[in-house]
């Protein structure tokens, strides 16, 4: 793991990244969760019907977003996932997608108790 803080998102992480993204912030912040809602659906499907190589480079955009806004253990879960595209455990697949999908499930919760602020 990168960090580890008691909340889903790296809170220091995040608010540098506001600060930086300034008035496009809230912006930034809707684009990753529609993204990431739509990589979880897409990486059920592969995992389902075994394409490792889709599921490995959903992953890996998954585990870049996640970094960038300080969601440090959906990353490492993205980055656990992504390893199928090399050893095919659909099993191990199966057990990071859900662990994956509940992390988001936090790091969703968080960010809509965020306040937008205006620079």
């Amino acid at each position: 793991m990168t960090t580890t803080t008691n909340t889903p998102v790296d809170a220091e992480t995040y608010i540098m990244l506001q600060e930086i993204m300034a008035d496009e912030f809230a912006e930034l912040v809707e684009f990753f969760i529609t993204d990431t809602d739509q990589c979880i659906i897409t990486l059920k499907q592969s995992v389902e019907i075994h394409d490792s190589a889709q599921v490995g480079a959903i992953c890996h955009k998954l585990k870049s977003s996640s970094k960038l806004i300080g969601a440090f253990e959906l990353a490492e879960l993205a980055h656990l996932l992504e390893d199928y595209r090399e050893n095919n455990d659909q099993q191990a697949a199966a057990i990071y997608l859900e662990k994956l999908q509940t992390e988001y499930s936090k790091v969703l919760e968080w960010l809509k108790q965020q306040p937008v602020i205006a620079y």
